[in-house]
């Protein structure tokens, strides 16, 4: 049961109930973390000691700038300086506290990119919570998923976002989720019985209560679980990734080359994926703060908006996957836009950036670009391009700290390092594995990886049926709604790489009758009447005579990758073998 008075949340806040299980104590060795610590690749501060210690020194020195695209035009651009953000910080914290959250307990939250995200995760880290943050394009059955895998004890959404009711979606699911004891809603609260963000978490000043004055930022936390993204898709199931204030941390620390993101002080940080995605946390909220900086983000993607924020927040650099940049090149080439300050471009994610593109926005925008790989379990693990210095190259060269085994072509990339995430915990196994516990700190990533001559790494593939550029398919649910068409006999979903977009789904699908093959508007009307996200829909279509398999009947997937590799536009197509 959901209640909206402050006074019935605060006196239920403490009912009794089996405690959840918990990540609470999971923490590397002692001797792991001195040694990181020694090498000044984690410190005892964490990311909140950063926010105090600016809004202390430079109280209104912009600690957020953001675009929220369904306000008046006059009204778009929010600014919050550090001093306002660290207050609400305090106060979100002292909210979930009086929610009854406790140190260890999950919260989660499915938020677009605004000010109010940024303070939630801190304001998690401040009370000792682990922040779930969902990405928006999750629907119904995955929020199911995440939140039952991870027994959120609260979860805040907005009533509706982008055309889907997410209040209502998280009103169904509360039933069937008996670990969640609060919805909470930023919007219109009050139509699904949730506790209203704006009134209980905004404007009610729990910092000045009794409880809020007594309680302090919790120390000794920067080794310890605080973020818990789950990663759809992963090996054919949702795997969660367990990161400290630390683990995150070593992404920036990592970073002392002149050429590269380094660490600037003040410098204004703007990214275009989902602030609930860890790249995006990592790069627009970790990173500023560590360096007494601006994150700087958009609610709703438009090229040309972005490119006026980047100009109006003074953004020094910005991180993008590869379809984003395409966007921003065409929009810049038609209408140009002075960003004086843009000294760097970095572009990838999963997978390379085209090399035309990359060209192209160096000749756009006239600065440096760096393509990056990176990964869930790890965050930012290597760089490569043609910024000069450090960074040239063919392959990605790791980050330092971080150690990568590659051996031969095609072998599995496993890493250990500062960066590398303290635990995975795959959803519906009773606790998490932590990293260290087996193999000395090594973790697969998944991916397929080769060794090349210059110390570097070139990753060749996604092992299992990993795909997507911007965000990870879940492979076997859009195979399973394909299969559900009439006219659907077999589909498979595998890669592609687009020349612009990088990494693509593509659906392959044999038939039910040959003379009357689905078209791909169809199909994709399909999908999303079965509640398939946007962002998960195939961007291609091939329809075939039927897929290879082996011996014993198992799709062969990098066939099918290699097949679609072959193909042309407007030439036969064989079938694939």
């Amino acid at each position: 049961m959901d209640l909206t008075s402050p006074a019935d949340i605060a006196r239920t806040a403490g009912r009794p109930g089996r405690a959840p299980a918990r990540p609470l104590d999971l923490a590397p060795p002692a001797e792991v973390a001195d040694r990181f610590r020694a090498a000044g690749w984690w410190r005892g501060e964490t990311f909140l000691d950063d926010l105090y210690r600016t809004a202390a020194r430079a109280p209104q020195r912009p600690a957020i700038v953001s675009e929220r695209a369904h306000r008046p035009a006059g009204r778009r651009l929010v600014t919050v300086t550090y001093a306002q953000l660290a207050a609400y910080v305090d106060r979100f914290a002292a909210a979930l506290s009086s929610l009854g959250v406790v140190p260890g307990d999950p919260v989660a939250y499915q938020l677009p990119n605004w000010w109010e995200t940024t303070a939630l995760t801190l304001a998690c880290l401040r009370v000792g919570a682990v922040a779930v943050p969902v990405l928006p394009t999750v629907r119904a059955r995955g929020l199911h998923r995440i939140l039952d895998g991870t027994r959120a004890r609260i979860c805040v959404v907005p009533d509706v976002w982008e055309g889907f009711a997410h209040a209502e979606a998280l009103a169904d699911l509360a039933g069937r989720l008996p670990w969640l004891r609060h919805r909470v809603v930023v919007g219109d609260a009050a139509a699904t019985g949730a506790v209203d963000f704006t009134a209980y978490f905004r404007r009610t000043a729990h910092e000045r209560t009794a409880a809020g004055l007594r309680s302090r930022p919790r120390g000794g936390r920067a080794d310890r679980p605080a973020l818990l993204i789950s990663v759809m898709g992963l090996r054919d199931a949702y795997t969660s990734v367990l990161h400290s204030p630390n683990t995150l941390y070593a992404n920036v620390s990592a970073q002392s080359s002149p050429d590269g993101p380094g660490r600037r002080p003040g410098e204004a940080f703007l990214s275009t994926l989902p602030l609930t995605s860890l790249a995006s946390l990592i790069y627009t909220v970790c990173w500023p703060l560590a360096v007494g900086g601006t994150g700087v983000f958009q609610d709703v993607w438009d090229p040309g908006r972005c490119l006026d924020l980047l100009a109006a927040a003074g953004v020094d650099q910005v991180y993008a996957e590869p379809a984003y940049l395409a966007e921003l090149v065409t929009a810049q080439r038609r209408r140009p836009r002075a960003a004086r300050r843009l000294r760097l471009v970095l572009s990838g994610g999963r997978t390379s950036t085209p090399a035309p593109l990359a060209e192209e926005l160096r000749e756009v925008f006239g600065v440096p670009v760096l393509s990056v790989w990176g990964a869930p379990e790890l965050g930012m693990g290597a760089l490569s391009g043609s910024g000069g210095g450090d960074w040239d190259g063919d392959g990605v060269r790791p980050l330092g700290g971080l150690e990568v085994s590659a051996a031969h072509a095609g072998s599995a990339l496993e890493v250990r390092g500062p960066s590398v995430c303290l635990a995975t915990w795959r959803h519906g196994t009773p606790a998490p594995v932590a990293t260290w516990e087996h193999g000395d700190g090594w973790l697969d990533t998944g991916d397929l990886a080769a060794a090349d001559r210059d110390g570097g790494i070139r990753v060749l593939a996604r092992a299992g049926t990993r795909t997507g550029a911007i965000f990870m398919v879940p492979v076997s649910e859009v195979e399973e709604r394909l299969l559900a068409h009439p006219r659907v006999r077999e589909a498979a979903v595998v890669a592609y790489t687009d020349p612009e977009h990088g990494e693509l789904p593509c659906a392959v699908v044999v038939p039910a009758a040959e003379d009357g093959p689905p078209g791909p508007a169809e199909l994709r009307e399909h999908l999303v009447s079965l509640g398939v996200a946007e962002a998960f829909l195939p961007t291609r279509l091939e329809i075939v005579g039927a897929l290879p398999r082996d011996d014993r009947g198992r799709l062969r997937r990098e066939a099918l990758r290699s097949w679609l590799t072959r193909l042309r536009p407007g030439t036969p197509r064989p079938a694939p073998s």
